[in-house]
């Protein structure tokens, strides 16, 4: 019975440590994806953004970052406003493969416009 139970222990090992393979590069892509979007928001100087959150597909495979932009106030509004903001990572295990805005409009990418027929 013993002899069993030493042979098992490898193969549960093994197991254990390629599921916890996908773990980290989940978590990964989801620091990687806070990391890009910190670097590529052109407005930073003038309204900061706050991440304040995010979720992540199965293994990391996508990642979408939340957050908000805060607008300074404008005149005569006293207070400042807050934009929602969200970008999109897209991962080949631990390598990103694509990466967009979805809002703010301004950031976000215009769609192509399809040429008529005419």
């Amino acid at each position: 019975m013993n002899h069993r139970i030493r042979h098992l222990l490898p193969v549960l090992l093994t197991t254990s440590l390629a599921c916890l393979g996908g773990c980290t590069s989940y978590y990964k892509n989801v620091e990687t994806c806070k990391e890009k979007v910190r670097a590529d928001y052109p407005d930073a100087a003038s309204a900061p953004l706050k991440i304040t959150g995010s979720g992540a597909s199965y293994h990391g495979s996508r990642v979408v970052v939340h957050g908000t932009i805060q607008n300074p106030p404008k005149p005569p509004a006293t207070k400042s406003s807050s934009v929602p903001a969200a970008a999109e990572c897209t991962f080949s295990e631990t390598s990103m493969t694509g990466f967009q805005w979805l809002v703010p409009a301004k950031l976000a990418p215009k769609p192509p416009v399809a040429e008529s027929d005419d």
